[in-house]
């Protein structure tokens, strides 16, 4: 078993998207500073063009991020497979792959993966744009409010003490922190367009590792995987680790031993999970000699 999380070679372009999206999330939060700085969020048309610069970085984002996006994706699936692969062919028992077995599920499985990345990464980038929309729009009617209300005396001092309220540090926090959410998740949990889009890409790519290995595995007629181990593992991964899986719906409920999970439960178990698996058994045929057991039918 992996004493360490395991490594691919895919990462080191997964730490390039991730400098990418840091750096948009970065130029569009100067953005935003700068426009409640400058008090041009006071009128429609303003709005507009602050939003518009905005939405142009987050275009400017997508169209290097999701090609690469889909890039690790698939490497991600063929490296996995290549890992697994490896380690099959150093079981001790026969290993001939079923024909086409691999690449039938290879392209379905891959273009799945990507589609479900791709769709978190343009949700996050949607609800980004639209949230800063919100704020913008809420600062606009505050100075409009406030001019209607003859707090200033005139629009022109609305507009000028609107901006005031907004140079205070605290202020622009505020609005630089609220304007920042990509994603809220079901349990209510707040993202921002980096860390969503980082943690969906992490956690989209290791499922292509672990699906491509299971592939890999499968087309060999392995049975049973393990979950792999490493040091730090969260608590929802520790009762996981170094457990067996089952890959065929033909495997034992227990070999040499140990119980053979049979319930579906693969990494990874939460986002950004770094658990992988690995083969144990080979064959169906192999498990009954192992195991002595008669075949089906017999």
């Amino acid at each position: 078993m992996a004493s360490q999380p395991d490594r691919y070679p895919f990462e080191r372009a997964l730490r390039r998207f991730e400098a990418i999206v840091h750096q948009a999330q970065r130029t569009i939060l100067a953005q935003i500073e700068a426009a409640v700085k400058a008090g041009e969020l006071t009128t429609a048309a303003q709005r507009r063009a602050q939003l518009d610069a905005v939405t142009r970085t987050l275009a400017e984002l997508s169209a290097i991020a999701q090609p690469l996006a889909s890039r690790l994706v698939r490497d991600a699936w063929h490296q996995g497979a290549e890992r697994a692969l490896q380690q099959v062919r150093k079981l001790s028992v026969s290993t001939a792959e079923i024909p086409a077995a691999f690449s039938g599920v290879s392209r379905e499985g891959v273009q799945a993966l990507q589609a479900s990345l791709l769709h978190r990464l343009d949700d996050a980038s949607q609800t980004l744009g639209r949230r800063v929309e919100d704020v913008y729009a809420r600062e606009q009617r505050y100075a409009a409010v406030r001019a209607l209300l003859g707090a200033e005396g005139s629009p022109h001092a609305a507009s000028q003490q609107l901006q005031v309220r907004l140079l205070h540090d605290a202020t622009i926090r505020r609005t630089v922190r609220d304007s920042n959410v990509g994603f809220v998740d079901r349990a209510g949990k707040r993202w921002s367009l980096e860390t969503y889009a980082n943690m969906a890409t992490r956690t989209v790519t290791r499922e292509a590792v672990v699906h491509g290995a299971v592939a890999r595995m499968a087309s060999h007629g392995v049975a049973i995987a393990r979950v792999s181990t490493h040091p730090g593992a969260c608590p929802i991964c520790v009762p996981f680790e170094g457990t067996l899986v089952a890959l065929s719906p033909d495997a034992p409920s227990e070999w040499k031993g140990e119980a053979v999970s049979d319930t579906g439960e693969m990494p990874p178990f939460h986002p950004n999970c770094a658990h992988s698996l690995e083969p144990v058994s080979a064959t169906i045929e192999s498990l009954r000699e192992e195991l002595d057991l008669e075949p089906e039918g017999v």
